[in-house]
Formats: structure tokens, C-alpha cells, sequence
């Protein structure tokens, strides 16, 4: 089994990638992981051209089809995604808006796709209390999945996390959802 532990934050080292570290660590043997932080790729925003409609690839080029590569190698994606503001950080925004190309709303037929059976997890974090932020990312990360062709598996919701010191609490949490969610035993997520 692989896994892609996606940190949509723009930082390599905060409590986004705490989380993914406990994950990681919680894998069975056997499992390999390949691990992206949005914070360490150079991504332009979408122009909006829709030249891709056409060619079935962005103008602006960039790292974005060589993450969907790398994810497409895989059988299940974690993305942690922290909140800014109420809402997903502008680095997974951009992310997204560039996947329009490779999602089932380019309206050109034979354009490129992720393969199907990849089953992605979210996780959610805010430094509030209020899980509705929360929610709310999930729902994108789930409204991303649904346009990339992935299976939506389910998430977590993180309240009250200000640093990497508040996620030792949900450590036994998030060691379980790894269990549950990406089960090396069963061959597949």
C-alpha cells in the first residue's frame, strides 16, 4: 500500500505537519508514504484562460500535474488542512483551482484523469473552538474529491489547536483513524 499525507498549509513544520507525523509514525510496516506540503511548492493562481477546456493542461505549467502523478501512484490520500480565516489556506485553493484540467468539469473528453479507487481522509484543524470551520473545510476537501475522481472516506475535526504542542492530546485519536483509514492488512484503504 502507498499513501500521500498532503499538508495543505503554507508551513512544513507547524501543527498541520504534526498531525501528519503522527499518522505517519501510526502506519503498519510495509506501508509507503509519499509526503507533500503545499507551503514548499511554488504555485501561481489560476488566470481563470480555461485554455485548458482545450489542451487539457494548465498554461501556467508548474508542480501541480506532478502532484496529481504523485498521488495517482497511490492508494489513499490524508489531506490536513489547517483554517485561515473560516476557510482552506490560499495554497490549497490555488492547488485546486490548477486540478481544473484533470477534474470531471473540463469539459473535454480525453484529457487526463486520476486513476479510480484512491480513497482520500480529511483532517481539519482551527485554533477556535466552533467545529462548523472545521466542517466547512472538510466539505471542500470532500467537494475536491467528488471533481478528482476520489472516494471520500471521511474526516476529523481538530478544535482548539494553536501550536504543535496541542495535538499530543490527539495523538490516540489520530493513531486510530491511521488504523482504520489506511489498513496495510486489507491491501487497500
Amino acid at each position: 500500500m502507498r499513501v500521500m499525507l498532503f499538508n495543505a498549509s503554507p508551513k512544513a513544520y507547524g501543527a498541520t505537519q504534526e498531525i501528519l507525523n503522527i499518522i505517519r509514525r501510526a502506519l503498519p510496516g510495509g506501508v509507503q508514504v509519499d509526503e507533500v506540503c503545499l507551503g514548499n511548492v511554488p504555485l501561481e493562481f489560476c488566470l481563470g484562460c480555461k485554455q485548458c477546456y482545450e489542451t487539457g493542461d494548465c498554461v501556467r505549467g508548474g508542480q501541480v500535474r506532478a502532484i496529481l502523478d504523485r498521488m495517482n501512484a497511490c492508494d489513499a490520500v490524508v489531506i490536513a488542512c489547517p483554517s485561515y480565516w473560516a476557510d482552506i489556506p490560499a495554497q490549497f485553493k490555488a492547488f485546486i483551482d490548477r486540478c481544473t484540467p484533470y477534474a470531471d468539469t473540463a469539459p473535454a473528453n480525453g484529457h487526463w484523469h486520476l486513476r479510480s479507487g484512491i480513497c482520500c481522509y480529511g483532517i481539519a484543524l482551527r485554533t477556535g473552538g466552533r467545529t462548523e470551520e472545521c466542517e466547512h473545510i472538510l466539505s471542500c476537501i470532500e467537494h475536491f474529491c467528488g471533481h478528482m475522481g476520489l472516494r471520500y472516506g471521511g474526516g476529523l475535526c481538530l478544535t482548539r489547536i494553536e501550536g504543535k504542542e496541542d495535538i499530543a492530546p490527539h495523538a490516540a485519536m489520530l493513531q486510530d483513524a491511521a488504523a482504520r483509514w489506511l489498513s496495510a492488512e486489507e491491501g487497500q484503504a
